[in-house]
């Protein structure tokens, strides 16, 4: 999908418009995770991405795939629901920044898009090798 804001005719002939973002927090304290949330949001805000769903979980001592609210996410973009995910720090959903960027590649290899609002620049556009 493209990440300008707004599909074009080829990422999904059926959907032209503003992407539609998923925001994913995993924050323990309530007040925190809310505000960490609307960052989120005001950050696809300013790029034009529309969110159609907040995810705000409070277990970061889980890994990540065995939490409910990542589970959420992953179910999402497999129904094409979504095509990007703002989280709030790579740390939320990675050990690190490589694992972080490894996450994003993962992303990008489906058509999808994982950006942080801190932290970290948003993901490079995907890379369409011509020598494959």
């Amino acid at each position: 999908m493209a990440t300008t804001g707004y599909s074009s005719p080829t990422d999904a002939p059926d959907r032209h418009g503003p992407i539609p973002t998923m925001v994913y927090v995993c924050e323990p304290d309530a007040v925190v995770a809310g505000r960490r949330a609307e960052v989120c949001r005001t950050h696809a805000a300013h790029r034009t991405w529309w969110v159609v769903d907040t995810v705000i979980e409070e277990q970061p001592g889980l890994p990540l795939q065995e939490r409910p609210g990542w589970q959420r996410v992953r179910t999402a973009l497999a129904q094409g629901e979504v095509g990007i995910v703002i989280t709030w720090d790579p740390a939320t959903v990675a050990a690190g920044l490589e694992d972080f960027q490894a996450l994003q590649a993962s992303f990008r290899s489906r058509g999808a898009v994982l950006v942080a609002a801190t932290g970290t620049p948003e993901a490079p556009p995907p890379r369409h090798d011509t020598t494959a």
